[in-house]
């Protein structure tokens, strides 16, 4: 229930930039548990990680980038977690199709 309250919130209280930043935190916890197994894309996998994690910084700390850049990487991995999500059903149902046959 609060891992889907944390996914969902728009924060809503947050003046624009606050907004963004509170995505970046939250696209950066979802890049550190992302399951690299179904993530098969390396070099978007690279391109995100660059545009949420500081490379030279250690502790994978947050990117200081400009607000369009926190803007484009955070609305891509809402996407990429939607496609995800999609393929992950579109791949239950074809193993069901398969054990009825």
């Amino acid at each position: 229930m609060i891992e889907e309250r944390r996914k969902q919130d728009r924060f809503l209280d947050l003046h624009n930039d606050d907004v963004l930043w509170a995505n970046m935190i939250r696209a950066q916890q979802d890049l550190l548990m992302m399951d690299r197994k179904e993530m098969t894309d390396d070099v978007l996998y690279d391109l995100l990680k660059m545009g949420v994690l500081d490379w030279e910084a250690p502790n994978d700390r947050l990117n200081q980038t400009t607000p369009a850049m926190r803007h484009s990487t955070a609305m891509m991995m809402r996407m990429l977690s939607r496609v995800m999500q999609l393929e992950a059903k579109v791949r239950s149902a074809s193993c069901s199709s398969y054990d009825i046959n």
